[in-house]
């Protein structure tokens, strides 16, 4: 049986991929810092998936407990084939200058460093398998795009970008078995805004709105399975964001301003193709 560990899986897009690695007779490793929403996760997947599936509380930005993650995963399934970074946060929606870098730090410990935690704890494990498994660090629109109010998520998913092509020249200078992709989903109907409890912002708002009205979560979920099965490193659940990333390259090469990442404009485009499929 193969065997998918993923973080952030109590809810969104890491509830998703669960489910898609179970519909395909995978066990499932389900791991989140929010015990209650991953035992409510579990039993509505209990009923059909009950034997293939495994969780686990943890915190990915406390090295021990992440160390205790990837000792439980070695005495608990067969081998590891898929390890996703799912896990993290949006922080504070605001000007970079008032937001206090206590708040940036926690960002950063979540996105970067707890991702990082995972592959430093988990690699061991993998390079001891007779198999290739994979790696799949969900980065975001943010991580290869910026925008105003939200400078701390920007930086850190810029910095999954870079972790994950060093990680991939690390792995293939030193012949390791173990492959790597990075994710760009764009928006989805998930509960990542609610992860700071304290954004009341007018962009906030705007963004909630607009969250509830976009692609379904399964969608691109589906889409981040299928490119990894296809063997792609960089994976574009939409093709907006494949857009976006030309036009900021030809900003930067061209020398002109920033590329404008209009938030609302990429919303509608997506959630008007939502709705032709409807």
């Amino acid at each position: 049986m193969k065997v998918a560990v993923i973080t952030g899986a109590a809810s969104g897009i890491g509830l998703a991929l669960s489910k898609l690695c179970l519909a395909k007779n995978w066990m499932v490793i389900m791991v989140d810092k929010d015990a209650c929403g991953l035992h409510e996760a579990i039993e509505s997947l209990t009923t059909e998936y009950a034997p293939q599936i495994k969780s686990y509380v943890c915190d990915i930005t406390q090295d021990q407990e992440v160390l205790k993650l990837a000792q439980y995963c070695q005495q608990h399934a067969p081998c590891i084939n898929w390890l996703f970074n799912n896990a993290g946060i949006i922080g504070p929606i605001a000007p970079l200058w008032e937001i206090p870098h206590q708040s940036i730090q926690q960002v950063m410990d979540v996105n970067l460093h707890g991702m990082i935690r995972i592959i430093q704890a988990f690699t061991p494990l993998l390079f001891s398998q007779s198999h290739t498994s994979r790696i799949i660090n969900i980065a975001s629109l943010y991580g290869i795009c910026s925008g105003s109010l939200v400078a701390p998520y920007t930086m850190s998913k810029h910095a999954v970008l870079a972790l994950s092509e060093s990680l991939h020249y690390d792995l293939q200078r030193l012949n390791k078995p173990v492959e790597v992709s990075v994710a760009f989903p764009s928006f989805t109907a998930t509960a990542l805004l609610a992860s700071d409890k304290k954004n009341h912002s007018a962009l906030q708002e705007a963004l909630s709105n607009l969250l509830t009205h976009s692609r379904p979560v399964m969608e691109v979920a589906e889409q981040i399975i299928r490119q990894i099965e296809q063997n792609q490193f960089y994976i574009f659940p939409d093709k907006e964001v494949k857009g976006y990333c030309e036009e900021r390259t030809k900003a930067m090469v061209e020398q002109t301003e920033p590329h404008t990442n209009n938030i609302e404009k990429l919303m509608r485009s997506l959630i008007r193709r939502s709705e032709k499929k409807q």
